[in-house]
């Protein structure tokens, strides 16, 4: 299972789970205190969704390794290129 798959799965499930709480679907007779609950849900957890990714992309960029030698190949390649450049007849 992909991990789009395992989304939408478990949106589903809460979706219809909060569906069934808060429009009373299934005549649970719940107290009208679990309704007036149950409708901000949604938004709760997208402001959580929201945290739980600014703290990953966060963890991630401070954990981000850096490829010393990889620059450094990569800025030879760039002189290399650039004196081919030149015997070429490219002005830079």
């Amino acid at each position: 299972m992909t991990k789009l798959l395992e989304w939408l799965l478990g949106v589903s499930l809460i979706s219809m789970a909060w569906g069934l709480v808060t429009f009373d679907l299934l005549d649970l007779q719940l107290p009208p205190q679990y309704r007036e609950l149950a409708w901000p849900i949604p938004v709760y957890l997208l402001v959580a969704f929201g945290c739980y990714s600014l703290t990953t992309v966060g963890y991630r960029v401070a954990t981000f390794n850096d490829c010393e030698d990889a620059a450094k190949e990569l800025q030879s390649q760039i002189k290399e290129a650039k004196e081919d450049l030149k015997k070429k007849g490219l002005k830079m």
